[in-house]
C-alpha cells in the first residue's frame, strides 16, 4: 500500500512543475518577494549592533518573511495550474491570509524547535509532516489545527519524497546564507551588501513558496488525499 502511495507522488515531477511555474512568473513572484524583504533593509541604517545581533535579526526576520511570501504566492500558483494568471496587485491582496499563515508557521517552528532540542530527527520529521500546512490553510481555510492535520494526512506514505524536497529548500537557503557571509556579518553592514543579499533571498523564498504550493497540489491529487 505504501509503495502504491509513493508511486502517486514524484519528487522529480514536482521539481519540474515548480521550476517551470517559477520561471514563467519570475518578475511577479520575485517582485512581491523582494517587496516583502524590503523592510529588512533597515538594518543597514541602524547604529552598530552588538556582535552577531545583525545576523540574528536577519535570520529571524527571514523566517517571518518566508511565511509572508508563501501567503502571497500559494493562491497564485494554484490559479496558474488552472491556466489563470495573477497580476502583482492580486499577489499583494493575497496577503490578507498572512496573519493566519504567520500564526501557523510560528506554531510549526516552535514545535519543531522543541522536538529538535530533545533530538534532531523528530524535529525534522515534524517539519516534513507539516510541509503542506501553509498551502492548506491558504487554499482550504479553517483553523491552524485543521491545517496541521490536513498536512499530516497529505504527507502520509510519501514522507521520504517530501523530505527530499525539504532538503533541497534547506540546502539552497543554507548555501546562500554561507555564500553571503551572513554568519560573519559585522555589527554594521553596508547598504550594497544588504540589497544584494535581499535580492538573492527574494529569489530563494519565492522559489521555495512555489515549490511548497506545487507539492501541495500533487499531494492533494493522490487518490487517498
Amino acid at each position: 500500500m505504501r509503495a502504491a502511495e509513493a508511486d502517486d507522488f514524484s519528487t522529480v515531477e514536482v521539481l519540474a512543475d515548480s521550476t517551470r511555474a517559477w520561471l514563467t512568473q519570475l518578475p511577479a513572484y520575485g517582485g512581491i518577494a523582494l517587496l516583502l524583504h524590503a523592510p529588512l533593509l533597515f538594518i543597514a541604517f541602524v547604529p552598530p549592533l552588538p556582535p552577531g545581533a545583525a545576523a540574528a535579526i536577519l535570520v529571524v526576520g527571514e523566517m517571518f518573511v518566508a511565511l509572508l511570501v508563501k501567503a502571497a504566492l500559494t493562491k497564485a500558483v494554484s490559479e496558474a495550474r488552472r491556466g489563470l494568471s495573477s497580476d502583482f496587485l492580486e499577489l499583494v491582496e493575497a496577503l490578507k491570509k498572512a496573519p493566519a499563515v504567520v500564526v501557523l508557521g510560528t506554531r510549526i517552528l516552535g514545535r519543531a524547535f522543541v522536538r529538535s532540542f530533545l533530538l534532531l530527527l523528530p524535529g525534522l520529521q515534524y517539519l516534513v509532516e507539516m510541509f503542506a500546512a501553509v498551502p492548506a490553510i491558504v487554499l482550504e481555510g479553517g483553523s491552524t489545527g485543521s491545517a496541521l492535520r490536513r498536512s499530516q494526512k497529505l504527507t502520509d506514505g510519501v514522507r521520504r519524497q517530501v523530505f527530499a524536497i525539504c532538503i533541497l529548500i534547506w540546502t539552497v537557503s543554507l548555501a546562500l546564507t554561507l555564500m553571503s557571509g551572513l554568519h560573519n556579518a559585522r555589527s554594521e553592514v553596508s547598504t550594497t551588501w544588504m540589497i544584494v543579499y535581499l535580492c538573492t533571498r527574494a529569489l530563494d523564498t519565492s522559489f521555495a513558496a512555489v515549490l511548497s504550493a506545487t507539492a501541495y497540489h500533487h499531494l492533494s491529487e493522490r487518490p487517498d488525499a
